[in-house]
């Protein structure tokens, strides 16, 4: 029970350190003008909504 417990506790610090790096470069983008203010803010709703890759 501890260990699928902990197994999971991983997985969200994975997920949320994904949607972090993904979050940093979707403004880092929007900063360059590479992407439009609405492009950023669509993306943003998509990583919100992000799981990860489930392994």
């Amino acid at each position: 029970m501890a260990k699928r417990q902990a197994a999971c506790e991983v997985q969200k610090r994975r997920e949320q350190g994904g949607r972090l790096w993904l979050s940093y470069y979707n403004q880092i983008l929007y900063k360059k003008g590479i992407i439009t203010e609405q492009e950023r803010n669509k993306m943003a709703l998509k990583i919100g909504e992000w799981k990860g890759s489930s392994q």
